[in-house]
């Protein structure tokens, strides 16, 4: 009789990109881009001009724009479209291919596709609150190891829990459920 559970059977499963968590990212990132550009019109046109004219007519006022919002409204149009132009790139940089497993081998973007004999922990702290598991891994006979992320809020969520569990059942019990205290690092894995 073999050790371990039975091996995984329920065939491919593949998590993209969840559709929400980049529609929110294109929508963040269209707001700040628009008021990026709408105080670079007021910080370095509008707001100077209107500044102006109500001097001219009235020496001496207060003008309608006092203060720091002139020089806001700049550093606004200058900061902003850069950074949701950046903001972008690193969204759809972390959400980029797809999680990937066929009961054997585990595909993950930026890792190299990872077969099960290499899963060496789940730490799996994060997971029952946010739906994040680290995966360390170390492949037979070499010092090559990482650690690789699985999220579904970032990627669907019913496929990256089905690849979850499948790895937690894969690996039986070499998992880590709490974090453990500072300065003390987590318990080494069962063998």
């Amino acid at each position: 009789m073999p050790e371990g559970p039975p091996p995984y059977t329920g065939g491919v499963i593949i998590a993209s990109a969840a559709k929400d968590y980049r529609l929110k990212r294109y929508a963040l990132v269209g707001i700040l881009l628009i008021y990026g550009l709408l105080s670079i019109k007021d910080g370095f046109y509008r707001y100077p001009r209107e500044n102006a004219e109500a001097e001219q007519k009235y020496p001496g006022t207060k003008p309608p724009h006092p203060g720091f919002d002139v020089q806001l409204n700049q550093g606004l149009g200058i900061l902003l479209p850069p950074l949701s132009i950046a903001f972008l790139i690193w969204c759809l940089y972390s959400s980029r291919g797809h999680y990937r497993f066929d009961g054997q081998t585990l595909t993950v973007p930026g890792h190299p596709p990872v077969p099960l004999n290499a899963l060496r922990r789940i730490d799996r702290a994060k997971w029952d609150r946010k739906g994040i598991a680290y995966v360390d891994y170390q492949f037979p006979g070499t010092s090559k190891s990482g650690r690789l992320k699985l999220d579904d809020f970032v990627y669907q969520r019913e496929p990256a829990d089905r690849i979850f569990d499948a790895l937690e059942a894969a690996m039986g019990s070499p998992t880590v459920s709490a974090v453990s205290a500072p300065g003390i690092p987590p318990a080494a894995p069962a063998r």
